[in-house]
């Protein structure tokens, strides 16, 4: 926008309107000079020396088409009018666009923030249930522990412990009880190296 010459070749009918202006005032003259020339063959080179009055009607009507042309451009002092209502309405379109891209930028922004709130969500959910299952793992490291004293006193083996009324049972509560300090321990050493939030 800012190069007036791209500006008036962008003004399309004023183009269309110089160059039909331009083949209509240059076809006389072609037709002259055609007419003047109609001996000689179109295909042989002209030799300046043998012929020097048609390469001078030649220079005159390249001239003369230049300087009609230049007096086209001279003239033309509504181009720099077309040039500003062509400023205009690109103006007027580069603010549409640039409105429309304002938009599209902030829609984009709202979408990745909107990624990125969900993927937040998802880690906090997954962090949620590796807690869980840390937690399971352990309890279950526990009651296999549990398991593990009831299997050995469950053997078919003598021993003077089954001599003992309620030996047994004492067993298991004393397993039980190591069993739930053991679960508590770990407990407060995930709580002490923050792996969960308790």
């Amino acid at each position: 926008m800012d190069d007036d010459g791209d500006m008036a070749e962008m003004y399309l009918t004023e183009k269309k309107m110089r160059m039909e202006s331009s083949v209509f005032s240059d076809q006389p003259l072609l037709a002259a000079f055609n007419s003047g020339g109609a001996g000689t063959s179109v295909s042989a080179p002209v030799s300046p020396v043998s012929s020097p009055t048609e390469s001078r009607k030649l220079e005159k009507t390249f001239s003369l088409c230049r300087s009609r042309h230049d007096s086209v451009k001279s003239s033309d002092n509504t181009v720099t009018e077309h040039i500003e209502e062509l400023e205009m309405l690109l103006e007027a379109y580069f603010v549409v666009i640039d409105s429309t891209l304002n938009k599209l930028t902030s829609l984009k922004e709202y979408i990745d923030d909107t990624e990125d709130f969900i993927n937040i969500q998802l880690d906090n959910v997954r962090n949620q249930l590796i807690q869980f299952e840390l937690l399971l793992t352990t309890a279950t490291f526990i009651v296999a522990i549990f398991g593990v004293v009831a299997g050995v006193f469950g053997m078919n083996f003598e021993t003077d412990v089954f001599s003992i009324q309620n030996a047994f049972q004492w067993v298991l509560i004393i397993t039980g009880v190591i069993g739930a300090f053991l679960f508590c321990f770990f407990v407060w050493f995930f709580k002490y190296k923050r792996l969960m939030p308790l």
